[in-house]
């Protein structure tokens, strides 16, 4: 008899009703030939669907989705909030409407995370909730980013606007989702007016919008990754000139200061924070900057934190590869043709300081750094104890290119060409993930700077009359 009432118990378990969420819709002027586009789910943890969709003849087009919970749509680009055993009809606006996000266009002046600019899409017929309660957030916000002369009060009646537009609206999920939306376009809107105005006082309070925003909230979830990299930002620079900072701090303007990873570590708890936004901290910084003791101490830290096991091989790798190219590791030895396509090695130069740039002539701010190094390479050209090394990363396709431009700007010095296949090595064993990218090896073989300053910067000057005269 027990036997049969666990059975029965786990057959009612698995036979729990899971709803189905209908989207049907259509675009304005759409048909089969019509681009498609992107539908992504998001859910208190995280993204839980990602499809692409096409038009039928008609422009329309339809999704159903089993869930257990309302879940935050991102169709194309529009935000929807929809509930497990909804049925609707939306309707998209022309193509034609531009919409775009954050890293967008170059013309695009209002820093939005992750959402569109438009308002234009519809439900057709009726709905419990108003699921299209975040779009009107985005939109109205938007409308703020056009006025030319805002005021601080003109941001902060916008704000209390769009807070009762969420107490009219229906449903406690979506009125908490839509106060997070609102608070954190309202910190991003006073974060500009900041930007725009450096040397104003601000007045009392300006800065108690944080105490209202958690970047261990659940809602942070529901954010596209590019939404969360811009909330990331706009909260730690918001704080930081809360308490002082100048805008201009280097703390501020990287995009991957330690800073900014410290207090994250401290700070935050959710898994999508840790597992995106400051894992790819640490590889940008990695890249640009190269691995130093300080950053170690962020990576380690980062890995115990870290509950994506993808994640967390890729930088337990990462802290291995990197930290053997870093200051006072013996640099590796390599061999890349030259010119005429006779093998240069490193160790043909050991006891002579080596200056690398690497570089690659479809490479603008390459092309901005070389003069500077080549001016270098003149002004030193008689003294032994150092050689300045320009490797191209050019492809095979493009070492006829890289030849033609050697012989127009005359450079007859140890110029190599590492993009083919046999010197794709010394790319590897470098960890050249950008360029320009400057090395400094001392007379002995060791690593001075693997991520230096470039050739165009004072200091990098400084750096060779160092190494010179600690020859």
């Amino acid at each position: 008899m027990k036997s049969k009432i666990l059975i029965l118990l786990a057959g009612m378990l698995f036979t729990l009703p899971v709803y189905s969420a209908k989207i049907r819709g259509s675009r304005v002027g759409a048909t089969a030939t019509s681009a498609g586009f992107f539908v992504e789910a998001y859910s208190a943890q995280g993204r839980i669907l990602f499809k692409s969709l096409k038009f039928d003849e008609e422009g329309k087009f339809v999704l159903e989705y089993s869930a257990k919970e309302p879940l935050l749509y991102w169709i194309d680009n529009f935000p929807v909030y929809i509930r497990s055993d909804e049925d609707l009809d939306i309707v998209l606006p022309e193509k034609n409407n531009t919409t775009f996000v954050l890293g967008g266009p170059a013309d695009q002046k209002t820093i939005s995370p992750g959402m569109v600019n438009d308002s234009d899409i519809k439900i057709a017929g009726k709905s419990e909730i108003n699921n299209l309660l975040i779009n009107q957030i985005n939109a109205i916000w938007l409308s703020l980013g056009k006025e030319k002369d805002k005021s601080i009060a003109d941001i902060g009646n916008l704000y209390l606007k769009v807070t009762k537009i969420i107490a009219d609206s229906k449903g406690v999920e979506i009125k908490a989702l839509g106060k997070f939306y609102n608070d954190i376009r309202y910190l991003e809107s006073k974060l500009q007016y900041l930007r725009a105005h450096p040397d104003e006082t601000f007045p009392t309070g300006y800065f108690d919008l944080l105490s209202e925003i958690s970047l261990n909230d659940p809602a942070i979830n529901t954010l596209k990754p590019i939404g969360i990299k811009a909330l990331v930002s706009n909260y730690y620079m918001f704080k930081r000139l809360g308490e002082g900072a100048s805008i201009q701090d280097e703390d501020l303007t990287d995009n991957s200061s330690l800073g900014k990873m410290k207090f994250l570590l401290k700070t935050a708890s959710n898994n999508r924070i840790i597992d995106e936004e400051l894992n790819q901290s640490i590889v940008y910084h990695l890249s640009i900057r190269g691995w130093n003791p300080e950053l170690d101490k962020v990576i380690v830290s980062t890995i115990e934190k870290t509950s994506n096991p993808e994640a967390k091989k890729n930088l337990i790798d990462l802290r291995e590869k990197y930290s053997k190219i870093s200051k006072n590791s013996v640099a590796p030895d390599f061999s890349i043709p030259d010119a005429s396509g006779k093998q240069v090695k490193l160790s043909d130069f050991r006891g002579k300081i080596v200056a690398i740039d690497v570089w690659a002539t479809w490479c603008v701010p390459c092309m901005h750094s070389l003069p500077y190094f080549l001016n270098l390479r003149d002004k030193y050209k008689d003294n032994q104890n150092i050689v300045f090394m320009s490797i191209s990363t050019d492809n095979d396709q493009s070492k006829s290119k890289w030849l033609k431009f050697l012989k127009s700007k005359n450079m007859n010095g140890v110029d190599l060409h590492a993009g083919d296949k046999s010197a794709s090595a010394f790319e590897k064993a470098y960890n050249i993930t950008g360029i320009p990218r400057y090395i400094l090896i001392d007379a002995n073989g060791k690593i001075i700077e693997d991520h230096a300053v470039a050739a165009s910067e004072p200091e990098y000057e400084k750096l060779i009359e160092t190494a010179l005269k600690s020859k």
